[in-house]
């Protein structure tokens, strides 16, 4: 997440220094479990849907203008993945969360969700590839509340270079005589 102006599917979202901040602290403190990765948001249709790992090490850089985690417990298939096809990262957070021993946090990252046809609201922070930017890696390697807020980040890839990858792996099951999804 990063500080600024956000249009999101619950309404428009404005992320503060001290949003950022209050994230971090409730993370540091446990104050729910760590932030499950996920495909896309919360659906009742999909409950119960496995996590594909967990936000670790959740903390403010860019002098407190950017909040960012490490997903842990992924997959490797699935971490090989994620910055092709699920490019975008979502979060989902709740506004004043009382806790059990009646602490009010002021925000909560609750989940992250990983999208990939779906439109992310977020444009400041485009992709996986800009949070690795501000590490100097590759990114490959690398309800007691009043609202809950999802707050995306787009894609910094080109609809033609998406288009390409596409393709070369249409090609590459064509060549090994795979089918993803089927079962036999």
């Amino acid at each position: 997440m990063k500080v600024g102006d956000w249009p999101a599917k619950s309404g428009d979202f404005k992320v503060t220094r001290t949003v950022l901040a209050d994230a971090a602290r409730a993370f540091e403190a446990g104050v729910l479990r760590k932030p499950p990765l996920k495909l896309g948001h919360w659906d009742p249709r999909f409950e119960g849907s496995p996590a594909l790992g967990y936000v670790d090490n959740m903390r403010l850089t860019d002098g407190g203008d950017t909040l960012v985690g490490d997903y842990v417990n992924v997959p490797a298939t699935i971490a090989r993945l994620i910055p092709h096809a699920w490019p975008d990262r979502s979060i989902e957070g709740l506004y004043d969360y009382r806790a059990t021993d009646g602490t009010v946090w002021p925000f909560i990252v609750t989940s992250v969700a990983l999208l990939g046809a779906t439109d992310p609201a977020g444009r400041e922070l485009r992709s996986l590839q800009d949070v690795a930017e501000l590490y100097g890696l590759d990114a490959e390697v690398a309800a007691s509340a009043r609202r809950a807020v999802m707050f995306t980040v787009r894609a910094s890839q080109s609809a033609a270079a998406r288009r390409r990858a596409v393709q070369v792996a249409a090609a590459r099951r064509r060549r090994n005589h795979r089918t993803i999804g089927v079962t036999q």
